[in-house]
């Protein structure tokens, strides 16, 4: 009989499959569903900075003219990091009492000073872990690569050093040095690292001259990159590592786990699909390879295809480099 729980973020799962945050995650019957369908952990769609600034102002605005002591008193509050959207957090609790399987909350966050209170109110929610979604585009000519990776590392800083969830951290492959920054991340005690946040894709309509977002869907063509990282980084980090995108069959979840990765996410094969069945499919994928290769457990070959040897420069990564351009004449 084949096993297939792991440990993601320190939490027991019983099986590696994590639906990330999407659309789909936001609804607590949805979810429900997912959990059903066999889903082993769900990530929330996240919550932005945004969505906080916003529901302040309109906070501003229903106090405007109430000139009580208690309105006086919320207006010099801090009201960010007093307040933030409580929809989230009432879901988040929602959520806690309709499954079983963990709830990992996620925040999009640029500043510290924005999320450090609010990371208090997810755990405090029911929230099992948090995942700090580093999704923003650094477009300021002045700042370099040292100064956006030392942000980031205080953002991740001061929400660890205030919660005592695990907290995972999505991030993008565009890193000067992607490998010391996820080795400072682990030096913090994340917990976790997920491997890679997707932006999203701008689309320019010729006829009415104008940029718009289109959907970009994952695809198992996308997964090579993921694939790489995970096995670079895999022994030099302490923390679970998630692969995300590109996984829409057992084989790509297969290659995650072979490469280290503890689990992997999935969003757009639902999207895609249309079908949770999908959920049940990827599994029983893993399960046929796992039994035709006599594997009882995912420890009897995860982290099997790892780079082992980064200092001399010949791991697999240079090695099969060299074979495949060796060839090309």
């Amino acid at each position: 009989m084949v096993n297939l729980k792991t440990s993601y973020l320190g939490l027991e799962l019983k099986n590696p499959l994590v639906v990330s945050s999407n659309p789909l995650t936001n609804n607590v019957e949805t979810v429900a569903r997912l959990e059903q369908a066999g889903a082993a952990a769900v990530v929330m769609r996240s919550i932005f900075e945004e969505q906080i600034s916003a529901d302040v102002s309109d906070m501003y605005t229903a106090l405007e003219g109430d000139t009580s002591g208690a309105a006086m008193e919320y207006l010099q509050a801090d009201l960010p990091a007093q307040l933030g959207p409580e929809k989230y957090l009432d879901k988040i609790a929602d959520m806690r009492k309709r499954v079983k399987i963990p709830i990992i909350a996620s925040v999009n966050c640029v500043e510290a000073s924005k999320w450090v209170t609010y990371a208090k109110k997810i755990e405090r929610a029911g929230a099992d872990a948090l995942e700090l979604n580093l999704y923003h585009m650094p477009v300021d000519p002045d700042e370099t690569a040292a100064k956006v990776e030392a942000r980031r590392m205080a953002l991740v800083k001061a929400v660890v050093a205030e919660v005592r969830l695990p907290v995972a951290v999505k991030l993008s492959q565009h890193y000067t040095t992607l490998l010391p920054f996820a080795r400072m991340l682990d030096a913090l005690d994340v917990k976790g690292l997920v491997l890679f946040n997707r932006f999203l894709q701008t689309e320019v309509d010729i006829e009415k001259e104008a940029i718009y977002f289109a959907p970009n869907y994952s695809s198992p063509k996308v997964l090579h990159s993921q694939l790489r990282w995970t096995a670079v980084l895999r022994d030099w980090v302490r923390c679970s590592i998630a692969v995300s995108g590109g996984i829409h069959s057992g084989d790509e979840l297969a290659k995650a786990l072979l490469v280290g990765a503890d689990v992997g996410y999935i969003c757009s094969v639902l999207h895609v699909r249309h079908d949770f069945a999908v959920i049940r499919e990827i599994l029983d994928g893993l399960t046929a390879w796992m039994e035709r290769k006599g594997y009882s457990s995912l420890a009897d070959f995860r982290g099997k295809l790892r780079e082992t040897d980064l200092k001399h420069g010949c791991g697999f990564e240079r090695s099969q480099y060299v074979r495949a351009a060796a060839q090309i004449s």
